[in-house]
């Protein structure tokens, strides 16, 4: 069986894969372990596992979302005019630099919100744009504006049910009370975050060093009791060759909810922060799928007579960082909360 191939060219690249790496890749995002995909597939729980692996070897990974509501956790997206000088401050989850009307820096953090102010006020310049996300949406390979082209064996987008998907995108998801969670939730959690399919296991390792280590047994009871109902979705990630440029587009408006949740319905739009009346979408996607951007925030604006504002910035630099650092987790463990981010280190480009 074939790996996918992350052909382009010119800026015309697609996902290449496998019908059977289609068929797992589609039942990643609702599967906790890999015994469930092979239950939903129905293919040998050793061709899943092979089959993840290689994905992973070939740059398509999977990734744990929690309940940023259950953890009490907003999203915030930030957009600075011209360049943003280190340092990079705690919580931040991605920073890109890009050109679209003038030079931007974009941060992505994911923090509590009465860290909100604090972290903002680390950024030697204000924002002019600030997003505080009421959800976060991920790409979905069953997504309605989603389809696999077996002829050629590549992901490609489907606007047949244009209108229906936009119409049905203007409500966000259930909102879930605030719980706390406990420092070995939250180490779980980031593990987790790296890799959803990471075994117990290597947590364990990593802490056998420490005195009053925790035993695999207490690990595997927070996982079931408390890691697993905070789980909300598994994201699919996967980046095209250079010649397709990263992308942000800002919405803004009434109907921009319901544009940018519509768009991470299709492929290449991986995911969004979505906000009152203000939403940033990050994309990878070919010229081919531009158009679609355009139909999306035309029938938005049309169906709910309301404008959607939109700008394009193309993203030069991208870097992610991982959001539960070992600092971040160690004053958690002692404080049993969340530290303010100008207590934790800065964070440095990997």
């Amino acid at each position: 069986m074939p790996g996918p191939e992350l052909s382009s060219a010119g800026c015309e690249g697609f996902l290449r894969l496998a019908p059977a790496e289609w068929k797992i890749l589609q039942a990643y995002p609702s599967s906790q372990n890999l015994a469930k995909v092979a239950s939903l597939t129905g293919l040998p729980y050793s061709t899943v596992v092979d089959v993840t692996r290689r994905l992973r070897e070939r740059g398509v990974t999977v990734h744990y979302v929690p309940k940023l509501d259950k953890l009490g956790v907003t999203p915030l997206l930030v957009v600075v005019e011209g360049d943003l000088p280190p340092p990079t401050p705690a919580y931040t989850v991605y920073r890109s630099e890009g050109i679209g009307k003038r030079k931007y820096t974009v941060l992505h953090a994911l923090l509590p919100d009465r860290l909100v102010y604090e972290y903002l006020s680390l950024l030697p310049k204000e924002p002019v744009i600030e997003i505080r996300g009421v959800e976060v949406r991920y790409w979905d390979p069953r997504g309605r504006l989603t389809r696999y082209d077996a002829g050629r064996g590549i992901v490609v987008s489907d606007e047949s049910d244009l209108e229906g998907v936009v119409l049905s995108c203007s409500k966000p998801t259930g909102f879930e009370e605030r719980r706390w969670v406990d420092w070995l939730d939250l180490l779980i959690i980031s593990l987790k975050m790296r890799n959803a399919y990471a075994k117990l296991s290597s947590v364990a390792k990593s802490l056998e060093s420490r005195e009053q280590a925790p035993s695999r047994q207490l690990l595997s009871y927070h996982y079931r009791m408390h890691v697993a109902p905070l789980w909300r979705v598994n994201s699919v990630r996967y980046e095209l060759p250079g010649a397709c440029p990263r992308k942000l587009y800002l919405l803004e408006g009434k109907a921009c909810a319901a544009a940018a949740r519509s768009l991470v319905e299709a492929p290449y739009f991986h995911e969004a922060v979505v906000g009152e009346s203000t939403a940033g979408v990050l994309s990878q996607h070919p010229c081919m799928l531009e158009a679609l951007v355009y139909k999306v925030v035309y029938i938005a604006s049309t169906v709910f007579a309301a404008d959607v504002d939109l700008e394009e910035i193309i993203l030069t630099e991208f870097t992610r960082f991982e959001w539960l650092t070992p600092e971040l987790l160690a004053r958690y463990r002692e404080h049993g909360t969340w530290p303010s981010p100008s207590e934790l280190p800065a964070l440095q480009k990997p």
